[in-house]
């Protein structure tokens, strides 16, 4: 992994701009060979006044560009882009305040624990907006639409229909779309972030996890098309009230209301709520929120500037010894071991 200077995220974002370039001989997409002599991809370590972690990016394919990114942004930054071509961006949310600002649409905000998809058109800049204060944790896969359609076998007519125009490219106010993320997909995303590998072991395992967390989108996609094919019937209803539940939880996960407080702020009694969570989820709301603490404790651990102690305060724990041993019921293990894994 060739690790590059804090300033050169201008100059990987110059270079992603134009590897938009329609023209394959002047051009590879996406083009980071002026950054590394390696496929392995390149590594951009943060720590200024703006942000400390790290962007990393992988090309796994000619037709696809893979970028994690895990930070704490102190400041606003702003990033603009302007795609030669057209491009489908998958981008997996785990937490950070996250935005796009178009000239016709105005700010489009991207939620907390989302999956989003987003069709640009060629010559259409954007600039791309994080908040400062915020933790920005994301997996983002950048795409020709070629690319994404028959590698991964996306087929327009297996597409709800307010996705096609998202997925396939139509009416521009209608380029973007965003989805809860569902537990599934939260570990595959904290599987690319926290990957132990390096070398040609953390390629392989990235391209293996890129692959996963696309099919895992498409195929819940596809399944709740088929299971509610009209989006107008209550179980469409109820499912979006529990996904607003999820959200809820997600954003207050340090300390989640009740679930009496929680139902009535979603509109459904407490016994719809609970099933209708389960069925969702596969785990009760309890369960949920633990998981999403302790998977958000083993991705603060990475950050060896931050004590046990405060990882523990900064997931609503007031006593490290409580949250080591909730965290040693949960993964097995230690939190000190993560560390050494």
């Amino acid at each position: 992994m060739h690790a590059l200077t804090q300033h050169d995220v201008t100059r990987i974002y110059e270079g992603f701009n134009e590897a938009y370039n329609s023209e394959p001989d002047r051009c590879d997409f996406p083009r980071i060979r002026q950054f590394c002599d390696t496929d392995e991809g390149v590594r951009l370590e943060l720590n200024d006044d703006v942000a400390r972690g790290y962007w990393e990016l992988f090309r796994p394919n000619s037709g696809m560009l893979v970028c994690l990114t895990d930070g704490l942004y102190h400041s606003h930054y702003l990033q603009h882009i302007l795609p030669r071509q057209d491009i489908v961006t998958l981008r997996f949310v785990l937490s950070g305040g996250l935005a796009f600002n178009f000239d016709e649409l105005g700010e489009v905000r991207v939620p907390q624990a989302s999956a989003s998809i987003l069709y640009t058109k060629e010559d259409t800049s954007f600039d791309l907006s994080i908040d400062g204060g915020c933790h920005l944790s994301t997996a983002t896969f950048h795409l020709r639409p070629d690319m994404l359609y028959k590698g991964f076998e996306i087929n327009r007519d297996k597409m709800p229909e307010h996705l096609q125009d998202v997925i396939f490219g139509g009416a521009f106010d209608k380029n973007l779309y965003n989805f809860p993320l569902s537990p599934a997909m939260m570990n595959n995303v904290l599987d690319l972030l926290n990957m132990p590998y390096g070398g040609a072991r953390r390629r392989v395992f990235t391209e293996a996890k890129t692959a996963e967390l696309i099919c895992r989108l498409f195929q819940e996609i596809e399944d709740d098309f088929e299971a509610t094919p009209v989006l107008s019937t209550p179980a469409h209803s109820i499912k979006d009230k529990v996904f607003e539940a999820q959200r809820i939880l997600i954003e207050n996960y340090t300390a989640p209301p009740t679930l009496l407080d929680l139902s009535r702020r979603v509109g459904l009694n407490r016994t719809t709520f609970c099933k209708a969570f389960k069925d969702t989820f596969g785990l009760t709301v309890f369960e949920f929120c633990q998981e999403h603490r302790m998977n958000r404790a083993r991705e603060l651990l990475q950050d060896r500037n931050l004590t046990i102690s405060q990882v523990a305060g900064e997931v609503g724990y007031e006593h490290a010894t409580n949250f080591t041993l909730a965290f040693k019921k949960h993964f097995g293990f230690l939190p000190k071991e993560i560390r050494s894994l």
